[in-house]
């Protein structure tokens, strides 16, 4: 007979524990990529009898958890669909939880939308603290002014054994994603063991201004540079890393084919220094978009891997017409003519770069026997690249047949 599952040995047990009880592996991503990932921990084996319950709860609270909590639901919300935050639980279980590691409590005193009734709190995880902190910002400089209405109060704590003092790494690890939250109009951190060397460094953290979009636009640019260097040396996986840390460093924040992009209200300005000086910060940002997925289009192909270039190329390819259209469709259709003149008669920016993405995407549309694309692309670049010599031929080529 199997035996008995306290009879096995207290490190196996202890081992099992871990995998049904950990937050690593309690992490469940959802098939849609608009939904955020949650969590599932199995706390059914917590009622199997009083021996598992107390070292399975021990095994449990190795994990750490971070309450938030605001007067508002909606910014609940707001944090889990938008800013795609994983919660361990939302509404009145998140609202009674206690054995949270940091509470972090934010309202907005003395503004005329703090006068609202009750609390609405979500728990998430320590893994996904730095997440939350990065859509917070996001939101900020979207929001130009948010911070200055909104009051942080952070409180840190042994939720096990009080008054006990939480070690420094951990305390680093669950304060300082808190310092590119600045320009806060209250900021309070609690705690009867915080240690003043962490408190003093997330001040300082707090204190450095945030990059202008000048700024960001030109380190965007230098890294589109750095990996069009690798690209030309056969470095092609390095050259993709750089293109997405180039999408990176203006709030786009790339995963495998997932593109989300964050702060468009950020670029909405006119520049007033680098190389896009006097021009509009949206326009110098599509333009380093559009070139960057031409870019990544041209280094899939040179991979060979056609269905990653082609993907990349025919998402941009149907952004773009949407822009110009209004048109939803996830075909590439035949009035490309008629878009691609509108789009030309407004002066399109970037406008040689996505006739490259049209040219590129053509090209991975012909090796994997996408006959029909093939025509329409390359119609579609033969127009946005009217000089292009190998272009024109192509197109030639195609209405001769």
């Amino acid at each position: 007979m199997a035996p008995s599952f306290l009879e096995y040995p207290p490190e196996i047990r202890e081992q099992i524990y871990g995998d049904i009880l950990s937050t690593t592996n309690s992490r469940v991503e959802s098939d849609n990529p608009d939904e955020p990932a949650h969590y599932e921990y199995q706390l059914a084996i917590l009622r199997t009898c009083h021996q598992v319950y107390r070292e399975a709860k021990k095994v449990f609270q190795d994990n750490v958890f971070i309450k938030i909590t605001t007067p508002w639901p909606q910014a609940i919300e707001h944090i889990r669909s938008e800013g795609k935050v994983a919660s361990v639980t939302t509404g009145e279980r998140a609202e009674v939880f206690r054995d949270f590691h940091l509470w972090a409590f934010i309202d907005a005193p003395g503004a005329p939308f703090a006068h609202h009734h009750g609390r609405f709190s979500m728990l998430i995880s320590l893994e996904d603290l730095e997440a939350f902190n990065q859509f917070w910002h996001y939101s900020n400089l979207n929001n130009y002014g948010l911070n200055q209405h909104l009051r942080l109060k952070l409180t840190i704590q042994d939720p096990h054994v009080p008054d006990r003092k939480i070690p420094k790494a951990l305390q680093n690890r669950l304060l300082m994603p808190f310092g590119m939250i600045k320009n806060l109009n209250t900021f309070e951190v609690h705690g009867s063991k915080l240690l003043p060397s962490v408190d003093e460094a997330l001040k300082k953290e707090q204190a450095i201004p945030d990059p202008t979009p000048e700024q960001c636009l030109e380190k965007g640019f230098a890294l589109k540079d750095d990996g069009n260097a690798l690209l030309k040396l056969g470095s092609y996986r390095k050259a993709l890393q750089k293109y997405v840390e180039s999408f990176g460093a203006i709030h786009i924040h790339v995963s495998g084919r997932v593109r989300i992009v964050h702060c468009d209200g950020f670029y909405v300005r006119d520049l007033t220094s680098g190389t896009y000086k006097g021009q509009r910060g949206e326009y110098a940002r599509m333009i380093l978009r559009v070139q960057l997925v031409s870019n990544i289009v041209l280094t899939y192909l040179k991979l060979e891997d056609f269905v990653e270039a082609h993907y990349w190329g025919k998402r941009s390819i149907i952004l773009f017409r949407l822009s110009v259209t209004g048109e939803e469709n996830d075909e590439f259709g035949d009035n490309v003519e008629e878009w691609l003149t509108q789009a030309l008669a407004v002066r399109f920016p970037a406008h040689e770069a996505m006739g490259k993405i049209c040219y590129r995407t053509a090209l991975a549309s012909r090796a994997l026997g996408k006959v029909a694309e093939v025509k329409t692309l390359m119609k579609a670049a033969g127009l946005l690249l009217p000089r292009d010599e190998i272009v024109q031929r192509e197109v030639q080529a195609l209405e001769s047949t």
